[in-house]
């Protein structure tokens, strides 16, 4: 794993939250990534937890998902 951020746990949790809810919806990370725009490997980070991810960033996944910010937040 790479950087170790002050709320890693928490970002374990999120990066898991958004796989799961990827995957519910038959959504791979490069279907995800035509929809928002981000850089595949971005979505990969995330997932994994190896980055901060911007508000920004995490409000267009949500959007693009279709869920609710909350939604992917609330771990």
């Amino acid at each position: 794993m790479g950087k170790q951020y002050r709320d890693q746990e928490y970002l374990i949790n999120v990066g898991k939250r958004l796989m799961e809810i990827r995957e519910a919806k038959n959504i791979t990370q490069e279907k995800l990534q035509e929809l928002t725009g981000l850089d595949i490997r971005q979505i990969g980070r995330i997932e994994r937890a190896e980055t901060n991810v911007s508000i920004s960033s995490i409000k267009l996944i949500a959007d693009c998902l279709k869920i609710s910010v909350s939604e992917l937040l609330d771990v």
